[in-house]
């Protein structure tokens, strides 16, 4: 497995049983393996921006039947598109090679005297770290999902396990990412300390590390509402943003010009600048992993970014300026030299189909080529979620600072409680994770997360019904007696 090609691995529904765990290069196959089929998940079928950000959201879709069923949950529409993605097997490819290398890679400190015992902690600590994150992956879609923690043999078909309560899988992913922890570094390769030959220019925003693991336990709670454990874990992140290399995607200092590196070609979604991403999937064309489908780009763009005459999705004029209505705000506002909107966002903003072109990564417009990172989380979203959090347990000043910190970076009007009697606090938060997360997946889980926390009857009781969640591919059932479809879709 080449250096520049870390991650183009083909998607398939197991990892194979590998007949030999007896070298270093053994493990670091197996490892990059797990990668590779996480990422084939999340990007399959632009999976994470269907599951995140059509579902129910800000994006229409211009003819596509199959986009609109998702924008209008109405998942029980016999698309293609929508069976794919009702289907958990490829999740669970990534369970099973994680299983696999946490059983087997022991057996290479026996038979190759590089392989460490170092080594393996942080190997097996990494492949804990995915197999946790999948997880909560999976219950924000389907909710219980059989918990499986050991390998198994596919060609015998998927065993039948009966899915588990949501709540245990939850706390199994936690206590995972907090074992995995003790051992993952902040970063890999330094101070001439090599990781499998490499130093860490080369494994930046291709392994995950310490803050990967507080930033996905972060999401876990706050999904669970424990905004306590929010509060310690993103702090613990914002704390150690030196050791882990980080830097915000933005200028503090509102004296600054210009919104920094956030879109275009070498903004925050390529490999060129990353000090925010927190977690990502690389899909640099830098590493030979560009590529017409897999990104987001796919759906949104047309002329004149690529040889497209419309996107397949569009966010419209009203709700553009619904959701944008701070004038000077830097990803979408006025420009006051010039008397035009600014177009770090969105280009055509006149026509009937105006193009979300914040991710823009582009080798090739004529073929449509593409290399942008999925990011799941960027240091800016963890400062909004950190005032999320301190908002929920009533330390509002604190809250406030945090969200003036990312709005300060775009130039918006800052937030004052005294200056907004009728703009909740809480509430401006949400809108600004609209407004700075557009596009990255995070819009249905955040709406979800909403309602909670404002306590609506009736969106509480969506959310009870198992309307919000996924359905099981009916192959699924199929293949395991012991499941059964969630209630909302039977």
């Amino acid at each position: 497995m080449s250096c520049n090609k870390k991650l183009d691995i083909a998607s398939y529904e197991i990892a194979p049983e590998a007949k030999h765990w007896e070298s270093i290069s053994d493990t670091k196959g197996g490892l990059l393996g797990i990668y590779g089929l996480l990422r084939s998940a999340m990007v399959g079928n632009n999976a994470h921006w269907i599951y995140g950000e059509v579902r129910m959201g800000d994006f229409q879709s211009t003819a596509r039947q199959d986009l609109e069923a998702v924008v209008e949950n109405d998942l029980r529409k016999s698309f293609p598109l929508i069976e794919d993605l009702s289907n958990w097997k490829r999740f669970y490819a990534v369970i099973n090679a994680a299983n696999l290398f946490i059983e087997r890679a022991p057996e290479v400190i026996k038979t190759d005297s590089r392989y460490t015992r170092d080594n393996l902690a942080i190997d097996v600590s990494q492949a804990r770290l995915i197999r946790a994150f999948t997880y909560f992956y999976m219950v924000r879609i389907w909710g219980d999902v059989p918990l499986i923690t050991a390998s198994f043999d596919n060609s015998v078909g998927f065993p039948k396990f009966k899915k588990t309560n949501a709540t245990e899988v939850l706390q199994f992913a936690q206590n995972e990412l907090m074992e995995a922890t003790e051992y993952l570094p902040f970063q890999y390769g330094v101070d001439n300390q090599q990781y499998y030959g490499e130093l860490a220019k080369t494994w930046k925003n291709i392994l995950f590390n310490k803050s990967t693991a507080y930033a996905i336990m972060a999401h876990i709670a706050a999904w669970q509402g424990k905004y306590i454990d929010v509060d310690a874990y993103t702090k613990f992140i914002l704390d150690n943003v030196v050791s882990a290399n980080l830097q915000y995607n933005g200028n503090l200092n509102t004296s600054d010009i210009g919104i920094d590196k956030l879109t275009g070609i070498t903004g925050i979604f390529s490999n060129a600048y990353e000090p925010s991403q927190l977690f990502s999937i690389s899909g640099s064309y830098t590493n030979l992993e560009a590529s017409n489908t897999g990104h987001f780009e796919q759906l949104v763009l047309a002329a004149p970014f690529i040889n497209k005459t419309q996107p397949d999705l569009y966010v419209s004029r009203d709700s553009i300026t619904s959701i944008f209505q701070d004038l000077y705000d830097e990803r979408f506002g006025f420009i006051a030299s010039s008397g035009l909107y600014n177009e770090a966002y969105f280009k055509n903003i006149a026509s009937l189909y105006p193009v979300f072109c914040k991710i823009n990564i582009i080798k090739d417009g004529k073929f449509a080529e593409f290399g942008s990172n999925l990011i799941f989380t960027r240091l800016e979203e963890i400062v909004l979620l950190r005032a999320e959090a301190l908002a929920a347990m009533g330390r509002t000043g604190e809250s406030v600072v945090m969200l003036n910190r990312i709005k300060n970076m775009r130039k918006a009007t800052p937030y004052s409680i005294s200056m907004e009697p009728g703009r909740p606090l809480m509430d401006e938060i949400f809108k600004e994770r609209r407004k700075e997360l557009l596009g990255e997946g995070w819009r249905f889980y955040d709406l979800q997360r909403f309602y909670k926390l404002k306590g609506n009857p009736e969106r509480l009781n969506k959310i009870k019904s198992g309307q919000f969640l996924w359905p099981i591919a009916p192959v699924v059932i199929k293949n395991n007696s012991e499941i059964t479809q969630n209630e909302y879709w039977k």
